[in-house]
């Protein structure tokens, strides 16, 4: 498979490029007024951040935020996408979710447990996957997604309804997790 990583200057990347080996994959670093390569990709995947310390909502210039050309591009695509983290908290922005600072950040393995909606694509009901953020999603718009995970921080993966979208705040390249990089890309035709 053709991979386009979107790198958001993820602390990850040598596990996510470990996690898709056996791949195609062109690193392109994400910053503003990029020109994504994604002629000829058969999947594209939106890293998460923090080695740059930009967060969403952070500016660019006046009136643009500095992740806006990566959520147009979201929004306009019609390839496969799997966001991860800052990925994820890029999608759902890109349809209208409110990405909230959480009071305290996390850093470690913890719990999430799979939703009904989730059955079909996550085998197991609780997760045990490495999460390190400090924001998070509590609703999504119903119309554009279906919550796979949920945890007590907020939601913890996420799939369009119609696009061939799927994302998650946790970080499923890192090893001893339930769910791995790896499954999430094997599995993009049966979104």
């Amino acid at each position: 498979m053709r991979i386009l990583l979107v790198n958001n200057n993820t602390l990850h990347l040598k596990e996510i490029l470990k996690s898709l080996k056996g791949h195609e994959v062109e690193v392109q670093e994400y910053c503003p007024g990029i020109w994504f390569h994604d002629v000829g990709k058969d999947l594209i995947i939106l890293s998460g951040g923090g080695g740059e310390g930009k967060e969403l909502n952070d500016m660019h210039k006046p009136h643009e935020r500095w992740y806006e050309d990566e959520i147009r591009f979201v929004r306009k695509t019609d390839k496969p996408i799997v966001g991860i983290c800052m990925g994820f908290e890029i999608i759902s922005a890109a349809y209208g979710a409110q990405v909230k600072l959480m009071p305290k950040g996390i850093e470690k393995y913890a719990y999430s447990k799979r939703t009904f909606k989730g059955r079909r694509l996550v085998k197991n009901k609780k997760l045990w996957q490495f999460e390190a953020h400090d924001w998070h999603v509590e609703k999504v718009p119903k119309r554009s997604f279906d919550v796979l995970a949920k945890s007590g921080r907020g939601i913890e993966m996420i799939r369009h309804k119609k696009r061939p979208i799927i994302a998650t705040q946790f970080h499923p390249e890192k090893p001893k997790g339930t769910l791995t990089l790896s499954h999430l890309v094997s599995t993009t035709g049966h979104w």
